[in-house]
């Protein structure tokens, strides 16, 4: 049967026959290739040197196969992004890599960046049972038009002691209480005005005030259950974008509202899976247009 050539030997061999004036059929008769392998091999090199043809496989050989991926360009662009609280599976996807590349980069330390500091990593802890006691509502969340549901349109809004929707906001309150939550919320408003229809909260008494938010505003006004954060998934997802850069031994009043203002910015510049990896700037550009 007939087989590759595959060593400097093979290479002699077909060098001396064909010095020999030996013609195409003796060769592979002889040494047991096939035509089109002696043929193909007699082209790498005119005249046929079994020294250069061997150096001619030997190069090609080290540039077959993928080609490594942590080059200097991906090594700094990957650390820059990872410094900017991007997560490895939205890093990939810019960089056309696979997501198990940064952990492997991560997991043997080829990269100036620790694991222990991603985003989320180990945020998923067992939640203290709610202190801040209960009031009765009118607008259970399974009220909430399905459009809402959906987040297809802009301007419903999931509220706890920050705001979150397809863009993050966060205002700074003194203290959890219904008047400092009604002031806050003023503020959102005074930004965001008429754009806002409906918000879901859950039973922190902070929004107790709530009769007076929908009278003044307009507002549709969702309440969560109780012990249920899955039910505002973003907003609970902003809070961890929150703790990320601002952990729970943070002082709050020791920091100031620019302080603020550029976490939100760092966090509403980081592209999404959910926006099929658009930053939510983008969507609400997007929604604006």
């Amino acid at each position: 049967m007939p087989h590759l050539i595959s060593s400097s030997y093979d290479r002699g061999a077909i060098e001396n026959l064909h010095q020999l004036g030996d013609f195409m059929q003796r060769i592979t008769d002889g040494l047991g290739f096939a035509k089109s392998t002696i043929h193909y091999e007699r082209q790498r090199v005119r005249p046929y040197n079994a020294h250069l043809a061997q150096a001619d496989t030997n190069s090609k050989r080290c540039h077959c196969g993928r080609k490594p991926t942590l080059t200097a360009e991906n090594k700094q662009k990957t650390e820059n992004q990872l410094k900017l609280t991007w997560s490895p599976e939205t890093i990939t996807y810019k960089l056309n890599l696979a997501t198990s590349t940064i952990y492997d980069w991560l997991n043997k330390g080829r990269l100036r960046f620790s694991l222990s500091d991603l985003p989320h990593r180990n945020v998923y802890q067992q939640r203290k049972n709610e202190t801040r006691g209960t009031f009765k509502v009118e607008q259970s969340i399974e009220n909430r038009p399905e459009e809402v549901n959906q987040r297809k349109d802009f301007g419903h809004w999931e509220v706890d002691t920050v705001l979150s929707s397809r863009i993050y906001w966060a205002i700074k309150a003194p203290n959890r209480t219904k008047e400092s939550m009604n002031i806050a919320f003023k503020r959102f408003m005074n930004s965001f005005g008429i754009t806002v229809k409906s918000i879901t909260v859950d039973h922190g008494t902070e929004f107790s005030g709530y009769r007076e938010l929908k009278d003044e505003y307009k507002l549709s006004i969702y309440f969560c259950h109780a012990y249920s954060p899955w039910e505002r998934a973003s907003n609970e997802l902003f809070n961890r974008k929150l703790r990320y850069l601002f952990s729970k031994k943070s002082n709050f009043r020791e920091i100031d509202e620019q302080r603020l203002y550029e976490a939100l910015d760092l966090i509403n510049n980081r592209p999404m899976k959910r926006h099929n990896y658009r930053t939510p700037i983008e969507v609400l550009q997007g929604c604006s247009n």
